[in-house]
């Protein structure tokens, strides 16, 4: 579709990430903010690709890691690493500002697999988080949570619903090609069509994923203040571990909001036709930078939070780092998960 088809949108356009279309602005970061900007994506980039590779390294190695737990993660790892492969586009766009360069078909490709990454990476750690207090505050669904068919069928159902929102939205992704090799890949929403795209993709990505983490994680903080430590005979011990499990809680909350509350107002102000895009150019700009920058954070951030939150994983995490195998006695006897266990798991 020619960008002329696109004239009568309601929502001035705006790129993939760091990417702009806009026909009567010539602006241009300066040298220091671009460099700030690739350094902060390539630091990133580098992270995000040496925990996510290293989530599945463990996992592909060690039949014991193969846990429910685990192949969330396994799952937000892979969801991870399909974000970070654009980096280094977002990165030749900050400098390239008037050249896409994947063309026309790789476009809409681009578009489609980040948001597909992005919508699954979030119901991901909805779902772990669901889990985790299912397993804390109801213990008498041990045997059922266990089950790994279960996990497969509830990771099928993530990715069928971040598809289902995505690929519709696929569809105002818009590839414009002028003269003196100057291209744009940009993101265009009707009037008719953002209340459902915008809107819709709010309240299934963000609000709901943020009112289920933040409700959840303060339950099992509260579960974990109120029971006592049976698991050590030093109660300053349990105490310890308790609290160190509430500030790990309260950190993957306080992550998931500042990697994605960005994006989610970035879509929300599409809602407003008086906080368009030419009318309010430089707050844009800045929004749509903290909208990519900390949505890459998250694929760095991720890896590092939850292997830090299982005792088990960061250590088959060492082991695979430092080359060696992992003790397999010392995960087969803790391979039975207990609510002493948990506690300290987080």
């Amino acid at each position: 579709m020619s960008f002329n088809d696109t004239e009568n949108d309601t929502y001035s356009s705006y790129g993939i990430g760091l990417s702009f279309y806009d026909e009567k602005s010539t602006y241009e970061e300066t040298h220091l903010i671009k460099v700030l900007l690739s350094v902060f994506l390539g630091t990133s980039m580098i992270i995000s690709l040496i925990g996510n590779v290293c989530i599945c390294a463990v996992i592909a190695r060690n039949k014991t890691m193969r846990t429910p737990t685990n192949f969330y993660l396994l799952n937000l790892a892979i969801t991870d690493l399909t974000i970070t492969i654009f980096v280094p586009v977002e990165i030749y766009i900050i400098w390239v500002p008037d050249f896409y360069p994947l063309g026309k078909e790789g476009c809409r490709i681009h578009f489609l697999l980040w948001d597909v990454g992005s919508n699954c990476s979030v119901l991901t750690i909805t779902a772990i988080t669901i889990e985790r207090y299912l397993v804390i505050s109801k213990p008498f669904l041990r045997q059922r949570l266990v089950l790994n068919s279960r996990v497969f069928k509830i990771v099928t159902i993530i990715w069928i619903t971040s598809c289902f929102f995505s690929f519709p939205s696929g569809l105002f992704v818009y590839f414009v090609e002028r003269k003196h090799n100057v291209m744009y890949c940009f993101f265009t929403v009707t009037e008719t069509s953002k209340l459902y795209l915008v809107a819709a993709e709010l309240i299934v990505f963000f609000t709901l994923p943020m009112t289920v983490i933040t409700v959840l994680y303060l339950m099992i903080a509260f579960k974990l203040k109120s029971t006592k430590s049976k698991s050590r005979p030093n109660p300053v011990y349990g105490n310890q571990n308790r609290d160190k499990a509430v500030k790990m809680l309260a950190a993957v909350a306080a992550s998931f909001f500042i990697c994605w509350s960005p994006y989610a107002i970035s879509r929300l102000m599409l809602l407003f036709p008086n906080m368009k895009y030419e009318n309010h150019h430089t707050f844009w700009r800045i929004l749509i930078y903290l909208s990519s920058i900390n949505s890459y954070m998250s694929t760095a951030v991720n890896p590092i939070l939850y292997t830090l939150m299982s005792r088990k994983f960061g250590q088959a995490f060492k082991d695979l780092l430092k080359g060696r195998k992992s003790n397999q006695t010392s995960i087969n006897r803790r391979s039975t998960p207990n609510h002493k266990e948990h506690t300290q798991e987080f």
